[in-house]
């Protein structure tokens, strides 16, 4: 955690030395507003992470009852995740907003009942709600700050804070949430999360304009036009492919670190929170760890074989060591610091080779063999031993980085192309 602090602040003052644009009072007012939500929404999210598996083991849910619960969600989260968008900008993304408080609020709720069937009602509501957590506010915000005519430039101090702001946020709710579980029992954190939902809600319903996008939605053009480009450019079809690799093997991880680390005796007082806590400690020091990357002049293309190499080492330690809990759990703390830099990392690349007007629809083709991948190991899991599966994690990571050197494989040979020409 020293480290991640230490790296953050630097970031911060490089970002501060680089802010040239005078910042109004308007703005700062604007800008304070929605962080404020945009935090109080992500603190709800994040108390929730660490006793999901934990709760449903509590309620006496064996590894194929929690496998199903969490494939409900997660397809939940795909099918209105393709539409949200679109939702968002023909309803209102006001309105959009405040459906995620009201069904965040209410997957919460879900939570006291030990039925598998309000369970599951559970998961579709807070599969809707991580769909739309991570496009409607900001595709808000963006539209709000050029309506106001706030300069293009401050989007990305709005952007950095966010982000520095959620990684905050994310450590200190894994103590919040393990203190309200030492307190209440595994459905603590979740009591604890209603709070910021609902008052996420109420703020925006009080502060915010309604704005509205592009009220026309055409999947079928969508998609077909990403399937046309990803048949015409190779590099795309890799870097799309490495990419669903690599989230597969990380979504299997989220539903298989808690099984991983407990044992019979532990399972019931191991301290998930503390353990959450530590996992986004070293995802933003990966994040970090990328701009200093960046800052040593290392090209964003080289980045991908570090975060590849890092996944397969952890992911095969732990599929021969699985019984080795601390092992396990350093190798752990290793892979959030691959995911901390993976997530810049492919952010950037897609802005350089995957075409703007084709970003949506590619983003969402390529969710359809990481989708694939999960379910089908989820399926199976409680058929597979633990070594079994993050065995599964390793290959998935190895083809990551397979798919990745052919992307570099087709970036180079357009170079020398073009040099040639």
């Amino acid at each position: 955690m020293v480290a991640t602090a230490v790296l953050v602040y630097r970031d911060i003052k490089k970002q501060g030395e680089g802010a040239q644009v005078e910042k109004s009072a308007e703005f700062l007012s604007f800008q304070r507003n929605y962080l404020v939500v945009y935090l109080l929404a992500f603190l709800g999210d994040w108390l929730q992470g660490p006793y999901v598996y934990a709760l449903y083991e509590d309620y006496g849910f064996d590894q194929g009852d929690i496998a199903m619960l969490f494939i409900c969600g997660f397809g939940a989260s795909l099918v209105f995740g393709t539409l949200a968008g679109g939702m968002a900008d023909m309803i209102g993304r006001k309105k959009i907003c405040i459906l995620f408080s009201l069904a965040y609020t209410g997957s919460c709720i879900t939570k006291m009942w030990n039925n598998y069937h309000i369970l599951m009602f559970g998961r579709v509501l807070g599969g809707l709600s991580t769909s739309l957590i991570f496009t409607v506010f900001e595709a808000w915000m963006v539209s709000e700050h050029n309506n106001r005519g706030f300069a293009p430039a401050l989007l990305s101090d709005t952007f950095g804070k966010a982000t520095l702001g959620n990684g905050i946020i994310a450590i200190l709710a894994g103590q919040i949430a393990q203190v309200a579980a030492d307190r209440y029992g595994f459905v603590g954190p979740f009591i604890v999360a209603l709070f910021p939902l609902m008052l996420c809600g109420i703020v925006v319903a009080c502060t915010w304009n309604e704005n509205y996008g592009d009220s026309k939605i055409n999947l079928v053009k969508t998609f077909s036009n990403a399937w046309k480009v990803i048949k015409e450019d190779r590099a795309c079809l890799w870097l799309g492919l490495g990419q669903s690799a690599f989230e597969g093997a990380m979504y299997t991880f989220v539903f298989m670190w808690t099984p991983a680390l407990a044992t019979e005796e532990t399972k019931a007082t191991l301290p998930y929170g503390t353990i959450f806590g530590a996992f986004m400690a070293c995802c933003m020091l990966g994040s970090s760890i990328f701009t200093e990357m960046l800052n040593r002049d290392w090209k964003v293309e080289r980045i991908p074989k570090v975060i590849h190499f890092l996944g397969i080492a952890s992911m095969g330690v732990i599929a021969a060591m699985s019984d080795a809990k601390f092992l396990v759990f350093l190798c752990f703390l290793a892979f959030e610091i691959s995911c901390g830099i993976f997530f810049p990392t492919y952010g950037t690349l897609r802005s350089i080779y995957i075409p703007e007007e084709n970003r949506a629809g590619l983003m969402n083709l390529f969710r359809v063999p990481m989708n694939f991948f999960v379910v089908v190991v989820l399926v199976k899991v409680k058929f597979m031993p633990i070594p079994a599966v993050f065995a599964i994690c390793t290959v998935a990571h190895a083809t990551a980085l397979f798919c990745f050197t052919k992307f570099t494989g087709v970036v180079e040979s357009r170079k020398a192309s073009a040099t040639s020409a």
